[in-house]
């Protein structure tokens, strides 16, 4: 206990150090990054709304981050939630992993496994950057913001022939958990076309450290490729393609229904659009897009187990979408757009379900006067199985000084029920609760309050926020019967609209460039979550985490490195609360050549151990290495 109060001490000196370190800064802080997640159109990250993050392609490499969960162990409130099936999942400010919106160039996802997307799943083969975006933004998206968003920015075609290869092996401190992992990319331009394709293959080893069920890391083979192909109509008119395909299969030792049995999954999601994207005139931009997505998993125990449609079942999700932006009258930048999307679901019992929404959405971008923008944003979305609903949005910045601004925001959020929620029976901790649909469910929907004060000075930046978040009629399974006694008792639930919820904190983020090549960053916050009906906390989320980066950077010598430290909080749970913890990794690499670059690093340097219900969500001490050929 000591121990962790004396980390959480330190991370909160640390990050404080880091707010008054500004006066040994020499230079300005140039800010470089855009975003397009906060208001769908493009905008340096300052001069955008709300609470945002942006997570490169260098920082996903220099924490040896293979799949989109690994990336975003960084991110500030921001947690990767072990589901059901092992399945990962993010939950940004305690709103849980449903609440949380997952796309990939502003493209949705289609349901997986018991409707969780597994981020688990996509590989960071083709990634430019990661946008997050703290608090709800159902005005623009709709349905599951009511957390936030993570949207996956990908790579596009470049102008001149590119291509690069990585190769890396590793292997943990007791000589398992072997992982071999190969990526390559390639990609032109040909007169007015313009390609890229990229792909991986990852094949990490099970490791078992106690010997019984379930096995601590299963044997999980990722496979992914992706293409992306543009063409230019004119200088202001062009077409955009492309597809993404990943191929999970995992298999590992589970005590399933009173038996030690080899599970084995197979995910399969893959998806493809194709996009126009038109400048009509110099002050307003056209896009329309269509695309499909799609998911599907097949589960096998041996011996053989009774199992539900879940475990073989395939989802769709099919969206039609158009968006158009002007300038007008100097002040107002507006942005329109409908789409109408299809969900459905189809398993081996023979069940098939759809749902189907159409929605409308208008934002306003309102510069008022010089340090004052305001953005006014409101959608309307309407379900085949349960109506419509408003999403209003207001948010603002003022500018107090040159380099120091006032954010607020307030928006409405919603998440609409799930295919499963309404439609699917499924079995959960390992066949001992039953899960039961409920067709009658509403909405669970939101109001959310923030304000931050951020701002940079010379070579160091940071920002505060404060965050309110309410939800009602959340959607949770309610026990209402037993049968069966002792090992074979089986519990049934059914999902209602029960719960009222609240989430708030604080949130702490800061960077500052040191002398001789180094620089420190961080992030830290404080979450505090009820339940209203039962006055406990939100279970599995962490009264705090915090993040801290010591790195050095030096390009005369090609060599970079870096130091990091995750702490996660205490969680509570209703069979008890678990224990905070402290990870710490590092990473070196060092330019051979122009075109060649060695890279090593470690992994939970001090061997924690972290257990949950029998699962082990913390790999022992790895270590791995590799080399990266680019061109």
């Amino acid at each position: 206990m000591k121990q962790s109060e004396s980390v959480l001490h330190l991370l909160i000196l640390t990050l404080i150090l880091v707010f008054v370190s500004t006066a040994q800064a020499q230079e300005a802080a140039q800010l470089e990054k855009m975003v397009v997640t906060a208001t769908m159109t493009e905008r340096e990250i300052e001069k955008a709304p709300g609470s945002i993050e942006v997570i490169t392609s260098q920082e996903i490499e220099e924490m040896d981050a293979q799949t989109v969960a690994d990336a975003l162990e960084m991110a500030t409130d921001l947690i990767v939630e072990g589901e059901t099936g092992r399945t990962q999942t993010p939950s940004i400010r305690g709103a849980g992993g449903k609440h949380t919106l997952v796309l990939i160039d502003g493209r949705r996802l289609s349901g997986g496994y018991k409707d969780f997307i597994d981020i688990n799943q996509i590989s960071v083969d083709m990634i430019d950057h990661i946008e997050i975006v703290r608090g709800p933004t159902s005005a623009l998206y709709g349905s599951d913001a009511i957390g936030g968003v993570v949207n996956i920015i990908t790579k596009k075609p470049p102008r001149e022939l590119a291509m690069g290869a990585t190769f890396q092996y590793g292997i943990d401190t007791y000589g398992e958990g072997e992982e071999p992992v190969g990526r390559a990319h390639i990609g032109s331009a040909l007169d007015r076309f313009g390609f890229l394709l990229a792909g991986g293959y990852r094949y990490k080893h099970k490791w078992n450290r106690d010997g019984v069920a379930p096995d601590d890391g299963d044997d999980v083979k990722l496979g992914s490729i992706n293409g992306r192909f543009s063409f230019d109509l004119n200088d202001n008119h062009g077409l955009l393609a492309g597809f993404e395909y990943n191929d999970m299969n995992r298999e590992g030792l589970r005590f399933y229904q009173k038996l030690d049995r080899e599970r084995t999954s197979d995910d399969k999601r893959h998806g493809y659009f194709l996009e126009y994207d038109g400048k009509p005139s110099a002050l307003c931009n056209l896009m329309l897009r269509a695309y499909h997505s799609e998911h599907e998993n097949e589960i096998e125990f041996s011996p053989a187990a009774q199992v539900t449609g879940e475990e073989d079942a395939k989802r769709k999700l099919n969206q039609v979408e158009g968006r158009f932006t002007g300038a007008f009258f100097d002040k107002h930048i507006l942005t329109a757009g409908c789409e109408y999307r299809e969900e459905s679901r189809e398993d081996s019992t023979g069940h098939d379900d759809d749902l189907d929404n159409f929605g409308l959405y208008l934002q306003d971008e309102y510069q008022v006067i010089d340090p004052l923008l305001i953005v006014l944003g409101l959608r309307l979305d309407d379900y085949s199985e349960f109506g419509s609903e408003w999403t209003p949005r207001v948010s603002l910045i003022y500018g107090i000084l040159e380099n120091l601004r006032l954010k607020a925001s307030y928006g409405k959020g919603f998440s609409a029920p799930s295919i499963s929620q309404l439609f699917v029976t499924s079995y959960r901790k390992r066949g001992k609760w039953v899960y039961e649909p409920n067709p009658d469910l509403d909405p669970e929907t939101s109001n959310s309050y923030e304000a931050a004060i951020e701002g940079e000075y010379k070579k160091f930046w940071g920002r505060i926020s404060l965050f309110r978040n309410e939800v009602k009629d959340l959607i949770e399974p309610v026990y209402y019967r037993s049968t069966g006694s002792g090992r074979n008792k089986i519990d049934y639930y059914r999902y209602q609209n029960i719960d009222e919820a609240t989430m708030e904190g604080v949130e702490l983020e800061g960077g500052v460039d040191l002398p001789w090549s180094f620089s420190f960053s961080g992030n830290m916050s404080s979450l505090n979550t009820e339940n209203k009906n039962t006055g406990k906390d939100l279970e599995g989320q962490p009264d705090y985490k915090g993040y801290l980066k010591l790195g050095y950077d030096y390009p005369g010598f090609g060599l970079r490195a870096n130091i990091r430290m995750n702490y996660i909080g205490k969680c509570y749970y209703a069979d008890g609360t678990e224990d905070d913890y402290t990870l710490f990794d590092c990473y070196v690499s060092k330019d051979l050549f122009k075109h060649i670059k060695l890279f090593a690093g470690i992994n939970n340097i001090f061997n924690t151990r972290e257990e949950k219900d029998g699962i082990v969500n913390v790999e022992p001490t790895f270590y791995y290495a590799g080399l990266t050929i680019s061109y």
